[in-house]
């Protein structure tokens, strides 16, 4: 831990997937389990987070019965921390054919947030953070997601509006997709990894957004998840100039599992449910240090309950 004391001190967690369902939760369970546990032994190391915050895909899907056992499995974890979450695309997904499509106000409902908000933190409240809202990514009569992620004009409002609002704060940025050209694939002859060069990995309309963020000179981090991507992933930590700034984009990944080709899987002979491990099979979420002058990014890999890196961000 840097010796320093920080402004702000937070835990971002990728997407998470809780699932109501047994034959899921035989997989996702210990998993989970076992970052809390290294997690928490951290905290009791260096202390409790001021906020732990995860953009988007927290379930599944967005049946009542998963966002119960999210709800209770994350409040049993956080032992009172502060939680934010945001909306993802599986947020909207139904759970079989029959289900009907989720929303949300159904989000809003269950974890009693808007699907875009900002809250300020830090210890004179000098920083602000903004969590942006994954679009409905259904098209009227389709049951198959759209290829494209756009923001529509209110999700575009809302960032520009805020950032002028708060413009004396630092900002920092919370969303569930990547911008355009950020994270990218460890293998693209494989097709190992979703990256931000697949249509459906991306804020299509990321050149509107990042107008935005040239605009406005406090934004430090965008934070997203979204890719599952895997460890060693090219610019997983990926730095630009707009404007007359910089921001630096920390793309997370799942605790659930990396790579295209990984994750809950049915076996082609006896139907189960089964887990396809990525190769490394790592269990990483990141732990931010914000400071005067710069942010420390550090990865830890809860299974092997150890650093991988830390990265340090000049702040202007």
């Amino acid at each position: 831990m840097h010796t320093t004391h920080p402004s702000l001190y937070f835990w971002a967690l990728g997407d998470l997937h809780y699932r109501a369902q047994p034959a899921w939760q035989a997989l996702h369970a210990p998993r989970m389990q076992e970052m809390f546990e290294d997690i928490q032994s951290v905290w009791q190391e260096e202390g409790r987070p001021d906020f732990c915050v995860s953009p988007g895909d927290l379930v599944q899907t967005g049946t009542p019965t998963n966002y119960a056992l999210a709800i209770q499995e994350i409040a049993r974890q956080m032992q009172g921390i502060p939680f934010y979450p945001g909306i993802g695309n599986h947020e909207y997904h139904p759970d079989s054919q029959e289900d009907t499509f989720h929303t949300a106000a159904e989000f809003s409902a269950a974890w009693h947030k808007p699907p875009r908000y900002a809250w300020t933190a830090g210890e004179q409240h000098e920083i602000i953070c903004i969590m942006l809202d994954q679009p409905y990514p259904y098209g009227s009569g389709e049951r198959k997601e759209s290829k494209e992620v756009i923001f529509p004009a209110e999700t575009l409002h809302f960032l520009d509006a805020t950032l002028q609002e708060h413009e004396s704060r630092r900002a920092l940025i919370f969303a569930h997709c990547p911008l355009q050209d950020t994270v990218l694939d460890r293998d693209p002859a494989r097709n190992l990894d979703d990256d931000s060069q697949d249509t459906f990995f991306f804020v299509n309309n990321s050149a509107e957004v990042r107008a935005i963020l040239a605009k406005h000179a406090n934004v430090t981090l965008y934070i997203s998840g979204h890719t599952h991507s895997g460890w060693n992933s090219p610019q997983l930590l990926f730095t630009e100039d707009l404007g007359k700034h910089t921001i630096t984009h920390l793309n997370l990944m799942s605790p659930w599992y990396t790579g295209r080709h990984a994750g809950a899987r049915r076996d082609p002979e006896t139907n189960e449910l089964i887990y396809v491990p990525d190769k490394p099979d790592t269990l990483i979420t990141f732990a931010l240090s914000i400071y005067a002058d710069k942010a420390l990014i550090r990865a830890r890999d809860h299974r092997a309950h150890q650093w991988l890196t830390n990265w340090e961000i000049p702040l202007r």
